[in-house]
């Protein structure tokens, strides 16, 4: 009776070992992912409105007969435009979108090799990404919101250094609903051109909008 209560006692403590040593893969299989779409549209809108005259004149026997018309025309033209990209987040995570050139840089390893007694300037290659990279982190909030933080950076060779490379990098932190578009700013062209000629003229005027949107949906 002893022994099978002893190996009884022991299996129970191996079962409960496992599930403790598997509870925080559990735990973190829980975590949601949110899908972060950056957006971009585009509308262009196209007036134009022309004029043209043609005309000729007959003579017959002294007889002058005159003869010409006039054409117009005028036509709108819309086009809209979208491109997106996404990628998804671990919620509380981040993701990187990079767009880069892996170029190689020299690197000298002399303080590693003083340290080590050896006194010696080693020279060793490494590659650094030259290009644009966007960091996005997403979190959801206790309201069913979510907490974005958008860190673009761009990264080029400098024009006064050669061999360095200088970078600039924004932040940007919103909150957004689940599931919804939100304007991130945009901009706007107008172009406009009258072309004058001997019987008529051309009109033509552009408008160009882009805008940026940010959806971010939990999954």
């Amino acid at each position: 009776m002893v022994a099978r209560y002893t190996r009884r006692s022991t299996e129970v403590t191996i079962v409960v070992a496992l599930v403790c040593a598997f509870a925080p893969q559990i735990h973190a299989q829980t975590r949601r992912n949110i899908k972060v779409l950056l957006e971009t549209r585009q509308t262009g809108t196209s007036n134009q409105e022309a004029l043209q005259g043609s005309g000729s004149v007959i003579i017959r026997r002294g007889t002058v007969q005159p003869s010409g018309r006039i054409t117009g025309t005028d036509r709108q033209t819309t086009v809209h435009r979208s491109n997106g990209i996404f990628t998804l987040v671990l919620d509380g995570a981040e993701s990187i979108l990079t767009i880069a050139t892996r170029v190689p840089q020299a690197e000298v390893g002399y303080y590693y090799n003083h340290a080590l007694g050896v006194r010696a300037i080693e020279q060793r290659i490494v590659f650094t990404d030259v290009g644009t990279s966007l960091r996005v982190s997403a979190a959801t909030l206790t309201d069913g919101k979510i907490q974005l933080r958008l860190i673009p950076r761009i990264s080029y060779f400098s024009s006064e250094r050669p061999g360095v490379i200088d970078f600039t990098e924004a932040a940007t932190e919103l909150v957004v609903p689940n599931g919804q578009p939100v304007s991130l700013g945009g901009s706007t062209a107008n172009l406009h051109e009258i072309t004058r000629q001997i019987l008529g003229y051309l009109n033509r005027a552009r408008t160009d909008e882009i805008s940026l949107l940010v959806t971010a949906t939990i999954q």
